[in-house]
């Protein structure tokens, strides 16, 4: 064999076969192919419908009962508050007693658990009620759970409490694991039922991230009445979902309160359809007289609620919007909420963030009657991916409960102006906008 007289380094170059770097190119290819299909089946690049609603009636006008429930797909029902608690100490505190009283069953579904104190406190009570045979029944997402240990559900499990996790992973079904139950209800012997924002995590301590200072902003509600069973029935409909069997006799069971209010649930079913929600929420920004004070730590508004917003605020409806800070347990909802300020904040509506710690609750308030609270923000997420449940409806003394736990709250926030918006930080912009092309997703 001849001996070539190139330098070693120039005949290993040209020795040096293309293979490597066209099979990295085409694997790249695939990958955003890939991501660019599952985009698209998500329904990502889909155009959204474009639509106004106009002469909405006030809440306390006749017709606006039949106009929620027709275009919502609302349920009206009726009900009493019994109980509201605005601190994350009393929260807990309030499910823990309702656990300890329960004599025959506890129904509760959660979205987030993590290993810690919350988690181990709620096990322990559960445990105790197991013991002198109370049925124990846990609807736990998959997604938001899968931190907490085998060991933990075994535990729980070895004492007859039965467990059913929200869509598990299916490869027959890949895509749906995307569309989680975002819910927090805890029902009790079918007679009372606590709603709200917080999971079952040391998160709500204000412990976990170094940017808060404090517990997160949290408040849950407590309802008796037909409401309940109700709210019993979307229970277990998610339970038979997830292969939970059912006994109608022994888990439904009428209950009255005194002085019931009417109320209205409101769900939405993880789909890319048109959101009841999303229709909730606007009916009643369209409502409103004289105020619209909504809460929401993930605020992604799209352009038919801005619209909503934008037109409440023209009919000289004080609009003020309660929203997370840089203390936020998701930094990229964070930067495309932000970039979504624009024209609000240039019409004059006031949006406040939070700065103490994670803003997590999620209310609309109308005027001086219309509230309404639950597990939905406003946010696609919670439009067209997530199980959400939503109670509203004319509820003063709920009003004025909510009013106080706002006001309390914007002496802790800090308001923007749309001057501020306009001189952000140029990297704030760009990350802002890159956010902005997964709003769908995030």
């Amino acid at each position: 064999m001849g001996r070539s007289f190139l330098p070693q380094d120039k005949a290993n170059k040209r020795q040096a076969s293309p293979v490597p770097w066209l099979v990295g190119l085409a694997g790249l290819v695939g990958l955003v192919l890939g991501i660019g299909g599952f985009l698209y089946l998500r329904g990502v690049f889909r155009a959204e419908a474009d639509y106004a609603i106009a002469n909405v009636p006030a809440f306390d006008e006749p017709g606006f009962d039949l106009t929620l429930v027709g275009l919502t797909s609302s349920i009206a029902t009726s009900g009493h508050m019994i109980g509201f608690w605005r601190e994350v100490d009393a929260v807990y505190a309030a499910r823990q007693a309702a656990i300890d009283g329960a004599e025959r069953l506890i129904q509760y579904e959660t979205y987030f658990m993590t290993p810690g104190r919350r988690a181990d406190d709620f096990a322990e009570a559960l445990a105790r009620r197991a013991q002198v045979g109370v049925r124990v029944q846990l609807l736990l997402d998959h997604h938001g759970t899968e931190a907490m240990p085998d060991d933990y559900w075994q535990r729980l499990r070895d004492l007859g409490i039965e467990l059913q996790f929200f869509r598990k992973p299916n490869w027959r079904r890949p895509l749906e694991y995307n569309s989680r139950s975002h819910r927090k209800l805890l029902i009790i012997d079918g007679k009372q039922a606590l709603i709200g924002g917080a999971g079952t995590s040391d998160y709500w301590d204000g412990t976990e991230f170094d940017h808060d200072t404090a517990p997160w902003l949290e408040f849950e509600v407590a309802y008796e009445g037909e409401v309940v069973n109700l709210l019993q029935g979307k229970f277990l409909q998610n339970w038979a979902y997830s292969g939970g069997q059912l006994n109608l006799s022994d888990e439904i069971r009428l209950v009255q309160s005194d002085a019931p209010v009417d109320l209205y649930i409101t769900d939405d079913t993880s789909s890319l359809n048109e959101s009841s929600i999303r229709l909730l929420m606007q009916l009643s920004m369209l409502t409103a007289q004289e105020r619209l004070w909504i809460g929401s730590p993930y605020f992604v508004p799209d352009a038919n609620t801005t619209r909503a917003l934008l037109t409440a605020h023209g009919n000289g409806v004080d609009v003020r919007v309660l929203t997370m800070s840089a203390a936020t347990d998701k930094r990229m909802v964070h930067r495309a909420s932000r970039e979504l300020y624009g024209d609000l904040l240039e019409a004059g509506i006031a949006i406040c963030e939070y700065q103490p710690s994670m803003m997590h609750a999620k209310l609309v308030l109308v005027d001086d009657a219309w509230v309404s609270t639950g597990s939905a923000n406003f946010d696609p997420r919670s439009y067209f991916h997530n199980d959400e449940l939503n109670i509203s409806g004319s509820y003063p003394e709920l009003a004025q409960e909510i009013e106080q736990f706002f006001t309390d709250a914007l002496a802790d926030s800090n308001c923007l102006t749309y001057e501020d918006w306009q001189n952000r930080p140029w990297l704030e912009t760009v990350k802002g906008r890159a956010a902005l092309l997964f709003k769908n997703l995030l």
